[in-house]
């Protein structure tokens, strides 16, 4: 607990600089080899090497309390749109705990019945999605959730054909990777930047646009009252 209470610490401090693609890389990349230590330790059957296998337990700790402990609460409510966010913050929360569930239902079995291939399974499954965040997890770190819309605007139109030059859209693996390039090219923008950007990818209509800059500076108005009023 000391451990897993120390690096989930530590992830208050790394998420922002690191960002979430690459600490969601990271773990996974720190996780899979920890299992390779744990199930190749046990191999041999001998107490000498289990104490590897120990090692093994704690580094996993370690990699899961500094990344994947952390981003799957933060990660969903940041690339879902307002519409869907509430639903699908509890769609992820739901899953969260079904799998937590459902792993520590049948590891004990796994290992009665497989021994070290418990170790080796869950090694493959961590393997497995090194790809799937690599090419369609966006970054989002010292992104507002506006830029992030737009991330996903520029990455659906780019997938679509709609923008970007024809060698570039070749070069797109599947429309997941269309919003990491997206993310990867779209610049920090200001909140007129952003205005300016979603209306012209369509995403709001001028009189939307002028009525939330008009309540944006009457709230940033109240704030400097407040404060002259201190």
């Amino acid at each position: 607990m000391i451990v897993y209470s120390i690096f989930a610490t530590v992830s208050w401090f790394i998420i922002e600089r690191a960002g979430r693609r690459k600490l969601f890389l990271w773990g996974t990349v720190g996780q899979g080899l920890s299992m390779v230590l744990v199930f190749s330790c046990l191999i041999p059957g001998t107490e000498a090497a289990a104490k590897g296998a120990a090692v093994g337990l704690f580094t996993y700790i370690a990699s899961f309390g500094a990344t994947w402990l952390p981003l799957p609460w933060l990660y969903p409510a940041e690339i879902n749109p307002l519409k869907t966010r509430a639903k699908a913050n509890a769609l992820s929360t739901c899953s969260n705990w079904l799998f937590n569930f459902l792993i520590v239902m049948i590891t004990p079995i796994m290992i009665a019945r497989i021994g070290w291939g418990t170790y080796l399974f869950f090694a493959v499954v961590n393997a497995g999605f090194l790809p799937l965040i690599y090419f369609t997890y966006p970054e989002t770190k010292r992104r507002s959730l506006e830029e992030i819309d737009l991330i996903f605007a520029k990455g659906w139109m780019d997938g679509r054909g709609e923008g970007g030059k024809e060698e570039e859209r070749k070069g797109l693996f599947w429309k997941g990777d269309a919003y990491v390039r997206a993310a990867r090219e779209l610049p920090f923008l200001s909140d007129e930047e952003v205005e300016a950007e979603a209306r012209r990818r369509g995403l709001v209509q001028e009189g939307e646009a002028e009525a939330e800059k008009t309540l944006r500076m009457r709230s940033i108005g109240d704030k400097e009252g407040v404060i002259d009023d201190v």
